[in-house]
């Protein structure tokens, strides 16, 4: 295990011993479940076969295979355009009035189209793209189970500053991925619910998209921001993600903030070889097993903190993981991914 950086040992931080569960204050610390947001509860991704009450707390039990995963070549290519690319996710409330037929999202790319002008007339949009146009379709391959809906690929093309060819200036994706069923109440069938937005564009053109989502659609599109608790689900579940697909595991990485109070470093990444977290994750969990509890994530983080305590006296549980790498992606709590 390798860390990126020489720390220092602040005042508060490291004078101390670490206490036997330093996650466990963390963890019970869970943002308030708020209506129409995607991590309100625990999300699908996280496989949840059911919970019950232990003397612990709460109990999650987890899958470590996702129904979702597929070696199909199909599916890989239909996914590959968004991979090695960095998206900023915004969740949303439910759509009224959207429908997914080919009229109405050839009339919702003329719409946003006007809006796309009015903003370059405005002088709001730095590109001269003038002509840019933009395109509303189904997006293939998204779509997992019957309750999600199809997932529509937002684009907006044009050209930058003197250029003679259209470049694509937006992408951005519309989905729902093994979503629950019944989110929705019976009187609201005239909504339909997205609760993620991927966009990649500069910040003023993605402004330009999510205010008219907002005018036509009478919803609410906000960052979608990553707690600590589901980072740390995330480095449990795919740290050693391609330990047996002859693909080469990439080094994991967290990054903590440091607190204001320690003067002279802002950030602590902490980076360990996928092989070396994969043989601490087989320590704690039985790779025959299908499922993983919340005890088991608890105890693997602790253990790499403790590890990184023991060479340095910084005592990471006293700071916040504000992002975290691994083989599949990089998630911050910026509401940035990037998929590899």
């Amino acid at each position: 295990m390798t860390t990126r950086q020489k720390c220092p040992t602040p005042k508060n931080f490291c004078s101390t011993p670490l206490t036997a569960n330093p996650l466990k204050s963390r963890l019970s610390q869970k943002s308030t479940a708020k209506r129409f947001t995607p991590y309100g509860k625990t999300p699908q991704s996280r496989r949840i076969a059911k919970a019950f009450p232990s003397t612990q707390g709460r109990r999650k039990v987890v899958r470590t295979k996702s129904k979702g995963l597929s070696n199909s070549n199909t599916e890989s290519e239909e996914l590959k355009g968004f991979t090695n690319k960095t998206w900023k996710v915004f969740k949303l409330s439910p759509l009224y009035k959207f429908s997914s037929s080919p009229r109405d999202l050839k009339r919702y790319g003329q719409l946003l189209s006007s809006s796309v002008a009015m903003a370059n007339q405005k002088g709001i949009i730095e590109e001269n793209n003038a002509s840019g146009k933009a395109f509303f379709c189904v997006q293939q391959g998204v779509k997992k189970s019957q309750n999600d809906p199809d997932a529509i690929q937002i684009l907006i093309k044009g050209r930058k500053h003197a250029g003679t060819t259209d470049t694509v200036l937006l992408t951005a994706t519309l989905c729902g991925v093994e979503m629950e069923e019944n989110l929705l109440s019976h009187d609201m069938e005239n909504f339909t619910y997205y609760p993620v937005l991927l966009v990649k564009a500069t910040v003023v053109l993605a402004d330009v998209l999510i205010t008219w989502l907002q005018r036509h659609f009478d919803c609410k599109v906000s960052p979608l921001v990553f707690p600590p608790v589901d980072l740390v689900w995330m480095i449990a579940m795919w740290s050693g993600a391609l330990a047996d697909t002859g693909h080469k595991n990439k080094p994991v990485e967290l990054i903590y903030l440091v607190p204001s109070e320690c003067e002279g470093i802002k950030k602590v990444t902490y980076t360990i070889q996928a092989e070396d977290c994969l043989k601490v994750w087989n320590s704690i969990h039985d790779s025959k097993a299908e499922m993983f509890t919340e005890e088991e994530m608890t105890t693997f983080i602790s253990c790499l903190e403790e590890h990184f305590y023991c060479l340095f006296r910084i005592k990471l549980d006293a700071m916040q993981l504000s992002c975290v790498g691994t083989s599949l992606c990089y998630i911050g709590r910026d509401s940035l991914l990037k998929m590899t």
